[in-house]
């Protein structure tokens, strides 16, 4: 059995929804799980008692949170669908909440598989991680062919799988991590303990929202255009997103180095590590701009032959080439700012740079019916955005101000 149109379309709403609730959550506790375990290994000297107290506080924290998503989408995932185009009435709402709230019931999974991997990543291990997500995926491939192939569930097997694969790739590494640290959820100290981190995931969520949202915002912009430069939008994002994730593995290699020298209070190896990072992210970003550019005439028709959406592609890649740079610097300051502990000033500093970034997009709806004007003001706001996001990072680093600060006390006092 094999999915027909109206099922894909199905569960590409139903992830969309499932996505657009989990992203606001699971992406900051992946950071802060990454940063407290860290913290803790650096300021205890990779104590089993401390990083054994963090590790099970951040993985309490995510049983919470996975149950509190799990339920949100049962309840408002149905008018969830509506607003992204799946009524009651319309055809693809039963594929869609089929797949949403089995989703739903997994989603516990899906945040504790995500948090044992920022556990892994605050103690150095990226190997365990590895592993687990390629099983995740053997394990759904397989359990795809099965159900929906062989027993014909359709959507319904597809939810499944997915939630199976997260199951046994959580299992796994819990397994291993209990094997080296003692975690426990017994006790008020336990919920104590997982409190702490409330505070730094709920600060991530803010800037999680208004990034999300200037994102939104973009898309929304181009799809008040034609089909094809909407479409060129989403081809330009793409490429644009699929190269960052580059940087984002410096950015993991930073905050985990960064939060363990800072933690134990070697100013001159974390000065080092920020400089390191902060030049290979810089040559990253030169390197992704060179084969962009280079790979210009033939990336794009990877995705389309549509002349018109080529032409459209044509007008705004410029911007995907020149901003590498700036991109890779952008992830690769995240990085610095969280091993800083910084959760609070990175809120606080992606409301200044979603500001003008929207403005900038919002000035291209006076160029009304000039679609390639209007599709170059959102890909200025973008680029804006990224710009101020390194900015507003680089200037209290470079000033030794808070949140940096921590990073040169000793050198200062000596």
């Amino acid at each position: 059995m094999q999915a027909g149109a109206v099922q894909l379309a199905g569960v590409g709403i139903a992830l969309s929804v499932y996505s657009t609730v989990t992203k606001l959550f699971n992406v900051p506790l992946l950071s802060v799980a990454t940063s407290s375990v860290a913290t803790a290994y650096g300021e205890h000297g990779g104590s089993h008692k401390e990083v054994s107290e963090a590790a099970s506080a951040v993985l309490l924290l995510a049983v919470i949170v996975g149950l509190c998503e799990g339920v949100f989408l049962l309840v408002a995932g149905g008018p969830g669908l509506g607003v992204w185009g799946a009524g009651a009435t319309s055809a693809m709402r039963p594929d869609a909440w089929t797949y949403l709230s089995i989703r739903g019931l997994g989603a516990p999974f899906t945040v504790i598989l995500l948090v044992l991997q920022g556990v892994f990543r605050g103690l150095g291990d990226t190997k365990s991680p590895l592993w687990a997500t390629l099983i995740c995926n053997g394990v759904n491939v397989v359990l795809d062919a099965v159900f929906i192939m062989y027993f014909g569930w359709g959507v319904r097997g597809a939810a499944w799988a997915t939630i199976i694969g997260q199951g046994v790739a959580a299992l796994g590494l819990f397994a291993v991590l209990s094997r080296r640290y003692s975690i426990s959820f017994k006790g008020k100290a336990a919920l104590t303990s997982a409190a702490k981190f409330l505070k730094p995931t709920g600060l991530l969520v803010l800037r999680t929202m208004a990034s999300t949202a200037t994102f939104a915002l973009a898309t929304a912009l181009t799809a008040r255009t034609d089909s094809a430069h909407a479409a060129a939008h989403q081809i330009c994002l793409q490429l644009w997103l699929a190269s960052s994730l580059l940087a984002d593995s410096l950015a993991v290699a930073a905050q985990t180095l960064l939060a363990r020298s800072v933690a134990a209070r070697n100013s001159a190896v974390s000065q080092v590590i920020a400089l390191r990072v902060l030049r290979w992210g810089l040559l990253l970003g030169v390197f992704l701009g060179g084969a962009s550019g280079a790979s210009s005439s033939i990336l794009p028709k990877l995705f389309t032959s549509d002349p018109a959406v080529l032409a459209g592609i044509s007008a705004i890649y410029p911007w995907v080439i020149l901003t590498q740079p700036i991109n890779a610097l952008a992830f690769v300051w995240d990085g610095v700012l969280y091993g800083c502990n910084g959760f609070k000033y990175a809120a606080k500093a992606m409301a200044v740079c979603a500001a003008p970034a929207v403005s900038c997009m919002l000035l291209g709806l006076e160029f009304s019916g000039d679609y390639d004007a209007q599709l170059t003001s959102v890909w200025l706001g973008l680029s804006l955005l990224m710009v101020m996001r390194c900015l507003t990072i680089y200037i209290p680093y470079r000033l030794r101000r808070s949140p940096f600060d921590v990073m040169f006390i000793k050198q200062d006092t000596a």
